[in-house]
């Protein structure tokens, strides 16, 4: 019996505890054995006072708070810095593919053998000099070797 007191004790401290402020009484039966009800079931039954579950730790809250405060600082770093790589990776995709046409336009202009020229206010066409051309290969190689390395 006494397994099944400490049970039903058991379930009336939970049920208490999930229903808020009932009341519980205690009493000792003929048999000396001790009972819990919600309704006094002896004379002699005493209303039982059950304290609330402890408040939390007013310290451990705020260490949440601020680790929750540390928590959304660090994400909005990361999240930051991957904006950042991705804007970096786009812009050296977009680098490469100048870079590409750079270095193609390079080979073309050191291999010779084809006039370059550039079009004029009216759209006629106006043909570089060697001069001009060997000056655009090094403002070229310039820009790829700032540029594309």
């Amino acid at each position: 019996m006494k397994i099944q007191s400490s049970c039903v004790l058991l379930i009336l401290l939970l049920g208490i505890s999930i229903q808020g402020s009932a009341e519980v009484y205690k009493w000792v039966d003929a048999n000396g054995e001790t009972h819990y009800g919600e309704k006094p079931g002896d004379v002699n039954a005493t209303e039982v006072q059950i304290q609330g579950a402890p408040q939390a730790d007013v310290d451990l809250r705020k260490q949440n708070e601020e680790r929750d405060k540390l928590l959304k600082v660090y994400e909005e770093e990361r999240n930051v810095r991957n904006e950042e790589k991705r804007k970096a990776e786009e812009e050296k995709s977009k680098n490469r593919g100048k870079c590409l046409m750079v270095e193609n336009d390079l080979k073309d202009m050191r291999q010779g053998g084809l006039r370059y020229y550039d079009l004029d206010e009216k759209g006629e066409r106006k043909y570089i000099s060697d001069t001009e051309l060997e000056q655009r290969i090094r403002q070229m190689q310039e820009y790829h070797d700032q540029h594309c390395q």
